[in-house]
């Protein structure tokens, strides 16, 4: 191998690592604002900051808002990749954030390499070894554990409720892994040749649109308005409590065009580009090391102790991965 395939590896390798930094504060990020506006809207939000970003950056670079890709085949993927990934997928891992945290969710989002490469072999041809079935079963076994190890904080009157909280927590974080994990094997697909700010971009703008179909399908059009115009221009609070509420509110903003900033922008455009570097089982080791980072964010940010075994489970699932990559 020489210095140039080298350099060109080192890059993706760093793109990867960074996807994961900033998708750690990201799911920080939405965690907290979609306890306090909703996860609907957090998504449409998002997506919204997200767009102007990347038109911003295209104006800048290229002095047109859209991104210029002239190839239909190109839009085609990169939009039902926006679509399967941010919108299905996305939607069903931030209400998993809500019912059993961002810790615990991406703990199970740390299965997306495993699901890529289960379709890379069905889809693309793509064989697998013994190393990555030892690595696929390490990796299941270590989510098996994290989630098995997750400490029930709930009181004998409310078991029940919690359970299936729980239950339909990671069922939804599930969803939403296999929604990533489509939507990446096509967004490598569509994004051969181009620059991955432009092709998360295309992501980006189809996303958004999947969002407000469903916005106003499920007439939630009318809340979202009044969500926007409370932010821009709100009443003035005629309470001390009021004013509690609203600078509350806001605080939640601010967290979510955080979040939008670091993750649909810079994280995925970056996870995309070390997916067009790196084999797309590599790259998606690389961004899995999510839940390893979570652990001592969320034990400062929302004092979450981890358990002994969400901690074995998380170190069996980033190495399982691992493996899986090698």
């Amino acid at each position: 191998m020489n210095f140039a395939t080298i350099s060109h590896s080192g890059v993706g390798v760093l793109a990867g690592l960074s996807t994961a930094v900033l998708w750690t504060a990201t799911a920080v990020c939405f965690e907290s604002s979609s306890r306090r506006i909703g996860s609907l809207a957090v998504n449409v939000l998002r997506l919204v900051v997200a767009a102007i970003l990347f038109g911003g950056l295209s104006l800048i670079r290229t002095h047109h808002f859209l991104p210029a890709v002239p190839a239909h085949e190109a839009w085609f993927y990169l939009g039902l990749s926006g679509l399967i990934g941010f919108v299905i997928g996305d939607v069903l891992l931030l209400q998993a954030f809500v019912l059993i945290g961002a810790r615990m969710s991406m703990l199970i989002y740390a299965s997306v390499p495993l699901m890529t490469a289960l379709c890379g072999f069905v889809f693309l041809g793509e064989r697998m070894g013994g190393r990555a079935v030892a690595g696929m079963a390490l990796t299941v076994a270590g989510i098996a554990i994290a989630v098995a190890g997750k400490r029930d904080r709930s009181k004998d009157g409310t078991s029940t409720e919690a359970r299936s909280r729980r239950v339909g927590g990671i069922l939804m974080a599930v969803g939403g892994s296999a929604g990533q994990s489509a939507g990446l094997l096509l967004a490598k697909r569509g994004a051969v040749g181009l620059d991955s700010f432009a092709a998360t971009q295309i992501r980006v703008l189809a996303g958004l649109a999947g969002f407000l179909t469903i916005v106003v399908a499920a007439g939630k059009a009318r809340a979202l308005r009044d969500l926007l115009h409370r932010a821009v221009a709100p009443d003035p609070p005629r309470t001390a409590g009021e004013a509690h509420q609203l600078r509350s509110f806001r605080r939640a903003l601010i967290v979510l065009c955080a979040g939008a900033l670091l993750g649909p922008f810079l994280g995925v455009s970056l996870g995309l580009l070390s997916t067009q570097i790196l084999p797309t089982g590599t790259a998606s080791t690389l961004m899995s090391t999510v839940p390893v980072l979570l652990i001592p964010v969320s034990a400062l940010a929302f004092r979450e102790r981890a358990s002994l075994a969400e901690v074995v489970g998380a170190l069996l699932a980033v190495g399982g991965v691992a493996v899986l990559a090698t």
